[in-house]
């Protein structure tokens, strides 16, 4: 009796000082949630408070909730479109970054004040099946430009349309000074020669292409660096190449998801959350295994990502599908194009 007494009085006591759960949605593929969900069971042993998860099927049902819903978490994890999106709408608040490691500089910035923690990063390039890569006479290291004169007689490369892919070719022209804009077209002129080229076969999505990698019809494919654990679990032996300039530099075009602090969220919990994650993934090294690299670690050159730009994606889109039927580089669409790609503060 006594013991529930006192149980019962510090129930009160907590939620007399304001104490309360932390919740936290979130997405991550079967592998990925399986490690994020061992990270939260570590952290829960030295926070004061819990952390309740809720885990989405997919990320536009959880982009989706977080931007109609009328009931927040108080932290998400999110995809960079989506934390624009939240911004846009007032459904997130700026985050508090004091004692805290500040990686990616501007990133999730509006207004001068920043509105995530970047968490996780993956980067885009590309996956070789070595053994068949080397089989075939293939280089398991080249630059961007080096895969429109591959000396292949068979078909190697498992392509597909991607805006998030085409804005990554355009920061590879980028890093090596050539304007935005100016970037932007050659990233087209470099995405409509390669859809043509013999040794390239054309995929309706990412996955279908990833299939044909693991069924060993194709030698590879790009994708972001996150995708291994799905494939080398079907036991393909794999190695990731980051995409590299014409200069051999490797350009890292971030992906991968950040927390944000929703507008009814805990923010000194949060912080603390925050905090004690940060302090758990220097020691972790899973994560960098299954192709992220916690942000704390990132280096410091050759970052891009599109969070304070202007990216057209949907035009993107549409604009690929032209490259598949026309005989010529489409130029005034692909000018159109790179016309809306720029800086948002421009």
């Amino acid at each position: 009796m006594r013991r529930l007494l006192l149980g019962l009085l510090i129930g009160v006591l907590s939620v007399g000082c304001g104490r309360r759960d932390l919740k936290l949605w979130y997405y991550f593929g079967e592998v990925h949630d399986y490690h994020f969900r061992n990270l939260l069971n570590h952290l829960w042993k030295e926070l004061p408070f819990l952390v309740i998860p809720r885990k989405f099927s997919s990320i536009t049902e959880l982009e989706d909730s977080l931007l109609k819903t009328s009931s927040l978490p108080d932290i998400a994890l999110v995809y960079p479109s989506t934390v624009k999106a939240m911004y846009e709408k007032g459904r997130i608040v700026p985050v508090d970054t004091s004692g805290l490691p500040t990686p990616i500089p501007n990133y999730c910035e509006f207004g001068g004040k920043r509105y995530c923690w970047p968490l996780f990063k993956s980067f885009v390039g590309f996956y070789l099946n070595l053994p068949l890569a080397k089989s075939v006479g293939l280089d398991t290291t080249f630059t961007l430009e080096q895969l429109l004169n591959l000396e292949s007689e068979y078909v190697v490369l498992g392509l597909y349309l991607s805006a998030t892919l085409y804005t990554a070719f355009t920061f590879v022209y980028v890093s090596e000074g050539i304007p935005l804009k100016d970037a932007c077209v050659e990233a087209g002129k470099f995405y409509y020669e390669l859809m043509r080229r013999p040794y390239v076969r054309l995929y309706p999505s990412p996955y279908r292409a990833q299939e044909d990698m693991i069924l060993e019809r194709i030698v590879f494919i790009p994708g972001t660096s996150a995708y291994a654990p799905y494939i080398e679990r079907e036991g393909i032996e794999l190695k990731f190449v980051p995409l590299r300039n014409s200069k051999g530099e490797s350009v890292l075009f971030l992906s991968g998801p950040d927390i944000v602090l929703t507008k009814d969220g805990n923010s000194m919990a949060a912080h603390t959350f925050v905090k004690a994650l940060y302090e758990a993934l220097k020691e972790d090294t899973v994560w960098r295994r299954f192709g992220y690299i916690p942000a704390v670690e990132l280096p410091s050159e050759n970052l891009y990502h599109d969070m304070g730009m202007e990216v057209p994606r949907e035009r993107i889109r549409k604009m690929l599908k032209t490259f598949i039927v026309s005989d010529t580089l489409p130029r005034e669409e692909l000018g159109d194009v790179c016309e809306r790609f720029r800086f948002a503060k421009e």
